[in-house]
């Protein structure tokens, strides 16, 4: 399948498993020092390979990207000005100076992923900025974060390791967050449609899909531009409202979309929560939590 094929797919236009071993590995990043909008930022080429530009020095860094990436790295560079769906995602800046990947669903809410608020033991965190077409510093629009919203059985269930962050499996289901927007500046992009149903319904979503998924996000190795990995493989939808993925992802990928493709046009159906590590990769594939996990927004 061409590039252009899967991105046509991604538009509507054509055609871990460490669960079980305890705990889930986050993948996940500092910010910059800071990220100043500039004008006329260069458009990089229309569907080129993410692999095709410039990999990390480290050779063993690189080396490990690849596991992760299940061998091959399939991700393509999104050209900016992003078109829908893209332009709904951003990057989510947070009070601690965190990054996470997120994206607006109505004129005032996005979702991410729970965890970007929880990346130290004992010192909460808040969101700051959601920064929609996020490219190469800067944006199409700017939203302050007023709030987050996740189920407080999260936060009962993970495990701080040194720099790392676990996800105990009681926890697994409820790695996903409203954020609660206004825009401050900029032109409000097009929100990307949510998925409203039920199992049943998304699972015919799914079955109707070929069991095929699209996901894009600020990748560290990447992480001043969007990339997206379409038409990457569901490899289960778990009893939890959870799913195993194969999309390729990394740290800054989380609280990413996934969406599927349908007759009526790109569908939000979840978000990226973790990933194993590298030299685990054999033994997971990746997790994303459904929206159905949503937590009940007070009016």
């Amino acid at each position: 399948m061409t590039f252009e094929e899967k991105l046509g797919i991604s538009l509507g236009l054509g055609i871990s498993a460490l669960v079980l071993f305890g705990a889930i590995a986050l993948a996940f990043k500092h910010a910059p020092p800071h990220s100043v909008a500039k004008s006329s930022p260069k458009p990089l080429p229309v569907m080129i390979s993410a692999a095709s530009i410039a990999a990390p020095d480290n050779a063993e860094i690189a080396a490990q990207h690849r596991e992760l990436f299940f061998g091959t790295d399939d991700r393509v560079v999104i050209s900016a000005p992003y078109p829908a769906p893209f332009a709904a995602i951003g990057q989510l800046l947070t009070k601690n100076n965190y990054t996470c990947t997120a994206t607006l669903v109505a004129p005032d809410l996005a979702v991410t992923a729970a965890h970007c608020f929880m990346m130290e033991a004992k010192k909460a965190d808040t969101g700051l900025w959601f920064k929609a077409g996020f490219h190469q510093g800067e944006y199409q629009a700017k939203y302050q974060v007023l709030t987050q919203v996740f189920h407080p059985a999260f936060k009962r269930g993970l495990k701080y390791k040194g720099d790392d962050v676990y996800i105990l499996p009681q926890a697994a289901e409820h790695d996903i967050a409203w954020l609660k927007l206004r825009l401050v500046e900029g032109i409000a992009p097009q929100p990307m449609p949510l998925f409203q149903g039920t199992r049943t319904e998304l699972d015919v979503e799914f079955k109707s899909a070929k069991m095929l998924l699209n996901q894009g996000g600020f990748a560290e190795d990447h992480d001043a531009i969007l990339t997206a990995h379409l038409g990457c493989q569901l490899s289960e939808f778990r009893e939890n409202n959870t799913l195993y993925h194969r999309c390729d992802t990394l740290s800054g990928d989380s609280g990413s979309p996934i969406w599927l493709t349908t007759a009526k046009g790109p569908l939000l159906i979840g978000v990226q929560s973790s990933a194993p590590d590298w030299f685990n990769r054999k033994q997971a594939d990746n997790v994303g939590v459904t929206v159905l996990q949503l937590p009940m927004l007070k009016k």
